[in-house]
């Protein structure tokens, strides 16, 4: 496999990041954009959260075709830069945000399986969640990679699995509903890598197609969210998936032009899983020592100065975590 060009994908976890940022700002509630645009916080949502699940299974790829890789080498790889992160951040959502857990809940977030647990057996932590569905799809999914080489057998199991899920689901309540329309664009990811015919193929494709694509997924996607159609479910599965591979594709082609070499996009990227994991409890610090109050100008202090100073912070940590990595020869 030829090494993947960077710089979109990179740009795309830039986006995504700030994107992630506003939404939690709580900047697209209806109260400011008007109820006509009552959706909106639900489409940026779906967009940035399949962005980074997509580059996850795309990037999960790559991994799997690095020379030497085995089950125990690519499974320690995510551990190591995954978990030791993670239980930072949750001392802090436990410790800055007061998340009151016992005993039992503790160790299924400790174990990162909230996932799989919530919200039936425990809650689901705001932000960490995703972090609790990743390792799931690292789970499955880099099992099934490095155990099946065929495509077409590997599609095949990726779809039983979806199957199994579904039925543990609706059946003893495991399993976040996110799951399903998240695995989706995942396994899509995995597939996009793939075939690199295919994907130049696709990349090629006239931009006008393509904003023709991310338009109609708006228009059908919305009509599902307008019948308060559940999560899952047969229409609301498809059209969401359908909106977030339209819009991911979009973005890839225009960061494919001159719009993705600000090195700006690289630094972002860099910053994006530290800042993802620090920014509530930073922002609750700030909200404390300054005595905010919820209204319009808390979420501007969390839009502008909150979000700077978290992606300074995500990226000085981020480097920090990659040289002690490398200087205990962890990676």
């Amino acid at each position: 496999m030829n090494k993947p060009r960077l710089k979109e994908y990179e740009a795309l976890r830039g986006l995504s990041i700030l994107l992630l940022l506003a939404l939690h700002s709580e900047i697209f509630d209806p109260i400011y954009f008007g109820e006509r645009f009552r959706s909106l916080g639900v489409f940026v949502a779906s967009f940035l959260l399949g962005s980074f699940f997509f580059l996850a299974g795309y990037f999960t790829e790559v991994s799997i075709n690095k020379p030497n890789t085995n089950i125990l080498r690519f499974g320690w790889s995510k551990f190591i830069r995954i978990f030791p992160p993670y239980w930072f951040a949750l001392a802090l959502f436990i410790y800055v945000l007061e998340y009151n857990l016992n005993r039992s809940a503790l160790i299924v977030y400790l174990l990162n399986l909230q996932s799989v647990f919530a919200p039936v057996y425990v809650k689901s932590l705001l932000t960490l969640w995703y972090i609790s569905m990743l390792v799931v799809f690292y789970l499955f999914g880099g099992s099934l990679m490095l155990a099946i080489r065929s495509s077409l057998v590997l599609l095949i199991a990726f779809i039983v699995v979806f199957f199994l899920v579904l039925w543990a689901h609706l059946t003893k309540g495991f399993f976040d509903p996110r799951f399903f329309q998240y695995y989706v664009i995942f396994v899509a990811g995995v597939f996009f890598c793939r075939f690199e015919t295919t994907r130049t193929w696709i990349v090629e494709w006239n931009i006008l197609i393509k904003i023709f694509l991310a338009v109609v997924s708006v228009v059908i996607l919305q009509r599902v969210l307008d019948a308060d159609r559940p999560m899952v479910d047969i229409f609301y599965i498809p059209s969401i998936d359908f909106y977030i591979l339209s819009w991911v594709l979009l973005w890839l082609t225009i960061f494919r032009t001159g719009a993705g070499n600000l090195r700006f996009w690289a630094w972002l990227s860099t910053a994006s899983f530290f800042t993802y994991l620090i920014h509530r409890p930073l922002w609750r610090l700030i909200d404390n020592y300054f005595s905010l109050e919820p209204g319009l100008s808390t979420i501007l202090v969390h839009l502008v100065p909150g979000a700077l100073l978290a992606l300074f912070l995500g990226y000085v940590l981020q480097r920090g975590y990659d040289r002690l990595l490398a200087f205990l020869h962890l990676k």
